[in-house]
């Protein structure tokens, strides 16, 4: 599933172990800053992981084998008021993401810069915002599309709405469109922004994000411990207290506390003539499902029970054929109720 890289803006500033980018000539020597959704996507790791794992004040690279690659200092970063600061080493950074708050955060950075890569040692230049998330997308981050389309501790409240990357505004007013954004293959959409303010439920109660700062401290809060899952999404449930819970697939739901044990049918009312699938007989591909209004081809039992079991349900179109695994045969299906007489035979 492709990255989507969603802009935030985070954190503070300190001045202890820092070189200032003042000058005595500021026109001839000013050094340029980009935004930047990579490096923000960066830092909340950094400052996860420092937080989490404890790392030594003795350290000067990041945990390559969780990591990636280091930078190579000094960089330069620029703040939400226009500032910009030059950090002279690993520890100047962490000073940097301890001290932050709402109101003056790390929004940028200076392009070119370097890297060391934790796989061969090499020193990469990195010229561009394209060329940071080539290097991203290699590594094993969470970036804020795991938190939108994944999140464990929190609903959103809808509607609320994203800006893509042609600076247009999409409503999301259900479950459903958003599941749709994140799982359709035919969406080309890259989200950038969410428009703020926007609302969650988290512990029962409503929480207003006024920015993404706030969003960033709510995934901070919700994720204690770097756990990093894929996006795919192929969901499990739990029973809990307050109904059955969906996770987008057993990594998230594992990162929550759960078990395999502890899964169940996320929605045992529909495709029920499916629950056997794999057990008892398989299913002839390609087929066809219908979901939010759209057929998508199908080519796969992960695929097809994803449609079946996401928010709103997908409803086959038959006629479909079936291998029974006990018999040699292949059977037509005409209907969801002659799959279900078809599975009581050959199923028990």
């Amino acid at each position: 599933m492709k990255k989507i890289k969603i802009l935030l803006l985070l954190l503070t500033i300190s001045v202890a172990g820092f070189y200032s980018c003042t000058d005595n000539d500021p026109v001839e020597n000013e050094v340029v800053t980009t935004k930047s959704i990579g490096i923000r996507t960066v830092l909340n790791y950094i400052k996860k992981s420092n937080n989490s794992a404890g790392r030594s004040s003795q350290s000067t690279s990041l945990q390559s084998t969780s990591f990636g690659f280091d930078f190579v200092y000094p960089i330069t970063l620029s703040y939400n008021n226009g500032t910009t600061i030059t950090v002279a080493s690993y520890e100047g950074l962490i000073e940097v993401l301890t001290n932050e708050n709402e109101n003056l955060y790390i929004d940028g950075i200076a392009f070119p810069f370097q890297v060391v890569l934790a796989s061969d040692g090499s020193t990469v230049t990195i010229n561009n915002e394209e060329e940071f998330w080539d290097l991203i997308d290699t590594i094993e981050i969470e970036t804020i599309d795991d938190y939108a389309f994944s999140s464990l501790c929190y609903d959103f409240v809808y509607p609320f709405s994203l800006i893509d990357q042609n600076n247009q505004t999409i409503v999301i007013s259900n479950q459903n469109d958003l599941l749709g954004l994140f799982t359709n293959p035919n969406n080309q959409t890259v989200i950038l922004d969410f428009v703020y303010p926007f609302s969650v439920i988290s512990n029962n109660e409503t929480v207003v994000i006024n920015d993404a700062y706030e969003f960033f401290d709510l995934n901070s809060d919700c994720l204690p411990t770097v756990c990093i899952c894929p996006t795919d999404y192929n969901p499990v449930c739990v029973n809990t207290s307050n109904g059955i819970e969906e996770f987008s697939n057993a990594c998230y739901a594992e990162c929550a506390g759960y078990t395999a044990a502890d899964f169940v049918n996320c929605n045992p009312n529909t495709g029920s003539g499916f629950d056997q699938l794999g057990t008892c007989f398989t299913v002839v591909y390609p087929i066809q499902v219908q979901f939010q209004g759209a057929v998508y081809t199908i080519f796969s039992d992960n695929e097809l029970l994803t449609f079946l079991n996401a928010p709103g349900g997908a409803t086959v179109v038959y006629p479909i054929q079936i291998n029974a695994i006990a018999q040699p045969i292949t059977l037509t299906v005409a209907s969801e109720q002659g799959l279900l007489d078809v599975t009581a035979q050959i199923c028990n």
